[in-house]
């Protein structure tokens, strides 16, 4: 079973959560708070696989919330539930250790693969917010880019091929932008995730804004 926790202020989100989380029978709902406080004051006493959490709260939003969680028990996967309206807050969310974002309009089949998904270790973007993630994030200095490449043995072959994928193209329209075969394109990715462990693109793509290997 896969223990499921809910934060979110608003009660009639919570309903709709909580009515998914019953209609799938590998999931349990073990527990709903108002605001992140109330999660990490409960925190100490339950044992969620995966924290559906609101951003914008009262009294303590989703990003200290994450901090303090995971501070408290690293091993716990958190998806945050999102607006367009919460750019803001994406990259604060992702450097705080959220390992998935789901959009609150999204289908509730896309909710359960994104739960599977973090409960197996990937990362889970919902497609319409992957690319103002990457737009959110602010650009950084290129020396800074360059140490950041030394430290990690990432070549410039990796780097401009990440960097592609952090602006959105495809495999093949990888290829076909910097006249390489499709088959080096996907072997240069499977290296960039072995050396950065990751397991997908939106892994990677995490990996990369948090590292500030690339600049976007």
């Amino acid at each position: 079973m896969i223990k499921l926790v809910i934060v979110e202020d608003f009660a009639m989100i919570r309903e709709g959560l909580k009515l998914v989380i019953s209609k799938v029978e590998d999931f349990e709902f073990i527990g709903e708070y108002t605001n992140g406080k109330e999660f990490i004051d409960a925190l100490p006493t339950i044992e969620p696989d995966v924290v559906l959490t609101d951003i914008d709260m009262p009294v303590m939003d989703g990003v200290k919330m994450t901090h303090m969680a995971l501070s408290l028990k690293p091993d716990l996967k958190i998806i945050a539930l999102t607006m367009f309206a919460d750019r803001k807050f994406y990259y604060k969310m992702v450097t705080a250790g959220a390992k998935g974002f789901v959009l609150k309009q999204s289908p509730t089949n896309e909710l359960e693969y994104a739960i599977r998904d973090v409960n197996n270790g990937d990362n889970y973007f919902s497609e319409e917010l992957l690319r103002s993630v990457i737009v959110e994030m602010h650009g950084i200095e290129k020396e800074i880019i360059e140490e950041k490449k030394e430290i990690l043995n990432i070549s410039d072959r990796e780097t401009e091929i990440l960097q592609l994928l952090c602006n959105g193209l495809s495999n093949k329209e990888i290829a076909e932008k910097i006249f390489v075969s499709l088959r080096t394109v996907e072997t240069t990715k499977s290296r960039l995730m072995q050396k950065t462990m990751t397991k997908n693109n939106a892994g990677l793509i995490v990996w990369a804004i948090k590292n500030k290997v690339v600049s976007i």
